[in-house]
């Protein structure tokens, strides 16, 4: 144990990271086809609430609308597939090129008035409005959705496409980690803890929120491409707002002040949504009943940094002192 604290904490969490990675890879190994794919979902979804995150926890922003990027890196990337016959990975770097462009524009009308409650209500009426469109309009498949054999050669197959899900998910996970410790991220940081001290030494808040939004919205994408590929189409719920609520819930339930948090949050919640359901038909009781516990009396998640574990610190000692 000693040794262990002894350690940095950029240490302690490429050792957890690594054992994880391990563990994950190891159990694929032996694991059937139907496990393998709720294997996959499981991994895109960490990618979904640690990118959702970079908003949430580290930028003091509620992104009720994160789906629009979601639903927007799966549709596009199958309409270059099936309708448009692109090669593969040209259509990865479209969609990719072209929900960038449609993130930038959204971004920054969402951050106009560089107000947390304006944010939120911005960016889920517009994923309201993206997700009404698509449920309409016979093009993209209307509500049945868009299918197509949308996947990569070298991973058509259910092993394949784990695989593939899970070596990105692995590199864009730790490029989110690097992305935490970097300065930018100390600054991202100030902006959810005192706006207006940030203002006053002349930073650009609303740039520095735009910055964040976009890398956020960047690996969003790639989930969506992914889930895409693992779906074999693009169908509305990837748009609902239902989906950016779960990656909230995600955070909330595993930490949105840790790294780690957002990961077991969504381990957590797609267990009960696609493995407790089948089970029981009162499995949103249970999530329901999750989120009231974390909310009452964990209200920094299941995981918590240093500094948020601290924070009552004081008022414990001065209680121990009188």
């Amino acid at each position: 144990m000693k040794a262990w604290k002894s350690l940095s904490k950029i240490k302690q969490d490429a050792i957890v990271g690594a054992v994880l990675v391990i563990t994950i890879f190891a159990y694929s190994l032996f694991a059937s086809d139907s496990v393998l794919d709720f294997m996959s979902r499981t991994v895109i979804m960490m990618l979904f609430a640690s990118a959702l995150n970079i908003i949430l926890g580290f930028g003091g922003l509620r992104p009720l609308g994160m789906a629009t990027y979601f639903g927007m890196g799966s549709y596009v990337y199958v309409i270059m597939c099936v309708r448009g016959g692109l090669d593969r990975t040209l259509a990865i770097v479209a969609a990719i090129v072209i929900s960038m462009a449609i993130s930038l524009f959204i971004n920054v009308i969402c951050l106009r008035a560089n107000d947390d409650l304006t944010f939120a209500f911005v960016s889920m009426g517009i994923n309201t409005l993206l997700y009404t469109m698509v449920f309409k309009i016979q093009y993209v498949g209307s509500d049945t959705g868009l299918t197509g054999n949308v996947r990569l050669p070298f991973a058509s197959s259910p092993s394949g496409n784990f695989y593939l899900c899970f070596f990105v998910c692995v590199i864009c996970i730790v490029l989110i980690y690097l992305f935490f410790h970097s300065p930018f991220a100390t600054v991202l940081k100030g902006s959810r803890d005192n706006l207006e001290r940030l203002t006053f030494i002349g930073m650009n808040t609303m740039h520095v929120r735009l910055c964040a939004c976009m890398v956020s919205s960047f690996f969003v994408t790639i989930a969506g491409i992914l889930y895409a590929m693992r779906n074999m189409g693009a169908f509305p719920v990837m748009f609902s707002t239902n989906t950016s609520t779960e990656g909230l819930v995600m955070c909330l339930i595993g930490g949105m002040y840790s790294f780690f948090g957002p990961i077991l949050g969504a381990v957590i919640v797609t267990f009960i949504s696609t493995q407790l359901s089948i089970l029981t038909n009162y499995y949103q009781f249970v999530l329901g009943a999750i989120i009231v516990l974390c909310v009452l009396f964990l209200q920094g998640g299941l995981l918590r940094d240093k500094v948020t574990k601290e924070l009552n610190e004081p008022a414990k000692k001065g209680a121990v002192k009188k």
